[in-house]
């Protein structure tokens, strides 16, 4: 008799052991992998009245992806020397996408440099928590 219970439960049994391996498994491969930075997109707008947002704020080891957008009548850019960023010189109405990996904290200011000087009110200040 007990044969035949054996028989009867043998292949639902083995499912179990199976799905068992396979939840432990994937528990210990989830302990055990790291995470990747978290993405951040933000956009930058380049108006008349200088860099909209002045400020941004974002966490060490982020991926930034940030949006430049000019929408003055005038040729700019956005360049951030500390770290040795710079977009390209966006003429009115282009946009850009400049991206980078947040490594280390401070506060870093960024300007737009476009005719190879600071240009006066186009700055703000990148903050790296």
């Amino acid at each position: 008799m007990s044969s035949l219970r054996f028989r009867q439960f043998r292949y639902p049994l083995i499912a179990l052991f199976v799905t068992i391996a396979l939840l432990w498994t994937h528990h210990q491969n989830r302990l055990h992998t790291s995470f990747a930075a978290a993405s951040r997109t933000q956009t930058v707008t380049i108006s008349s009245a200088g860099f909209l947002p002045n400020r941004l704020a974002i966490r060490e080891g982020d991926l930034v992806s940030l949006m430049i957008v000019n929408t003055d009548t005038r040729p700019h850019n956005l360049a951030i020397r500390e770290l040795n960023l710079a977009s390209t010189e966006l003429k009115p109405t282009q946009s850009t996408m400049l991206q980078f990996s947040a490594d280390r904290k401070g506060q870093f200011s960024f300007v737009s440099d476009s005719p190879g000087y600071p240009e006066t009110g186009f700055q703000g200040t990148l903050v790296i928590e």
